[in-house]
């Protein structure tokens, strides 16, 4: 299975591996697409042009998951022993020769194949992007095929995901796509990118706050432009209960609207907000997601109120329904480790630590959910030459967000 693997990656980037070049081609497209490294050597290694070694499962992984399967295991299963078409060369050709109407004709016939459909997409996507075919890309996501609804919430994010961390070294693009109810449902929805609200991605919302995009897509900018001032301690608009209780919305939206309402909630009334808020959402099975932006909000302003109101609601739910769950769970953790170091619970903090995994991170909130890890290992470590290198990296992060509300003595002062 593995040179099968191998013939089909070859297949994927539209050219034969035989160089060390073409390793690090290999190596570049994968940390673009995936964001995950594996290095030239690994490659070398794999395609036999230097000692041969047999690779580890963390590579047949990857190489798995960029080929559009889960993992290797997935790929040995579901693999079919015929004749494919070769997707990625049909791509290649389609775009050297400006054949755009090949290339839409491709699409719509592979929407069908579940399993590399969303990644042949994002190796289009990149090519697109690599060319600055913007008018092009702007008519693949006005495509049926690319309806956000027609995906799976799982592979909305991974499409997402993909994207977004391609435009991150590419930010400058045309409007036409931020008009593009698919590019913005299943890009800007999906992939907020939480390092850049005073970057790129801040740009992006104030200009599609200036248009109509729909109720969801405007509220959604709303909060995400007002969570932008309170970073930089501007004055933030408080948010409508009409919006805050309405079942029409996301659970994560719903739960970025609760964040904004505590930061401008006078304390006496939180209570009463959380309540009314999880009332309306009970019959909802998993309270997960109508929590997620909360974890990180009652780190960001110290409410110890809403850390234990949400350790109670949410100790009862943790099984994980869906993959990108861990992700919020791991914010969970965090917070919860914060709570128990603030009411000096010891024991509690240690269990609860050990639950915690750096390595589960969404990509667009890693730098954000990194300062406020920091904060909490500074507060942990002892020596003083290892806080001192903590509090470089905190300053080096902070300097990096631009978010006057992390301060020095935030990090300093945020235990005592």
């Amino acid at each position: 299975m593995i040179e099968i693997l191998k013939k089909n990656l070859e297949e994927r980037i539209g050219r034969p591996i035989k160089t060390r070049g073409d390793c690090e081609l290999v190596s570049n497209i994968i940390l673009e697409t995936l964001d995950i490294d594996i290095s030239y050597s690994t490659l070398k290694r794999l395609y036999c042009l230097t000692t041969n070694t047999k690779p580890n499962r963390k590579t047949l992984n990857t190489l798995s998951q960029f080929i559009g399967f889960k993992n290797y295991a997935h790929f040995s299963q579901n693999f079919e022993y015929t004749d494919k078409i070769d997707l990625s060369q049909i791509t290649y050709k389609a775009i050297s020769v400006g054949d755009e109407q090949a290339i839409i004709e491709l699409i719509i016939k592979t929407k069908n194949n579940n399993e590399n459909f969303i990644g042949f997409i994002v190796l289009l996507s990149r090519e697109l992007l690599h060319n600055r075919s913007y008018r092009l890309l702007n008519d693949i996501f006005k495509l049926k095929a690319l309806n956000f609804h027609s995906f799976s919430y799982s592979e909305a994010l991974y499409l997402g995901n993909s994207i977004g961390l391609l435009l991150r070294k590419q930010p400058e693009i045309d409007t036409i796509l931020l008009n593009n109810s698919n590019f913005l449902e299943c890009v800007y929805l999906t992939f907020v990118d939480y390092s850049s609200l005073n970057g790129y991605y801040g740009k992006w919302t104030e200009t599609i706050a200036n248009c109509n995009h729909g109720k969801e897509i405007d509220t959604f900018t709303f909060a995400l432009l007002e969570f932008k001032n309170f970073l930089n301690h501007n004055p933030v608009k408080e948010v409508e209960d009409a919006l805050l209780y309405s079942e029409r919305f996301h659970p994560i939206l719903s739960s970025r609207l609760l964040s904004l309402k505590l930061l401008t909630t006078n304390s006496t009334n939180t209570s009463e907000v959380l309540t009314t808020y999880f009332n309306i959402h009970s019959k909802k099975i998993n309270k997960i997601d109508y929590s997620y932006e909360l974890f990180t909000t009652a780190i960001l302003t110290k409410n110890i109120y809403l850390m234990k109101y949400l350790i109670e609601k949410i100790n009862q739910q943790t099984s994980i329904k869906s993959e990108y769950h861990k992700y919020h769970l791991n914010s969970f953790y965090l917070m919860c480790s914060f709570y128990y170091k603030l009411i000096k619970k010891s024991t509690e903090e240690k269990k609860i630590n050990t639950f915690y995994d750096v390595n589960n991170c969404l990509y667009n909130y890693e730098e954000f959910i990194t300062v406020l890890r920091l904060i909490y290992v500074f507060a942990n470590t002892k020596p003083a030459s290892k806080k001192e290198l903590l509090k470089k990296q905190y300053i080096q992060l902070r300097d990096q967000l631009n978010y006057p509300y992390f301060s020095d003595n935030f990090l300093l002062d945020y235990f005592n």
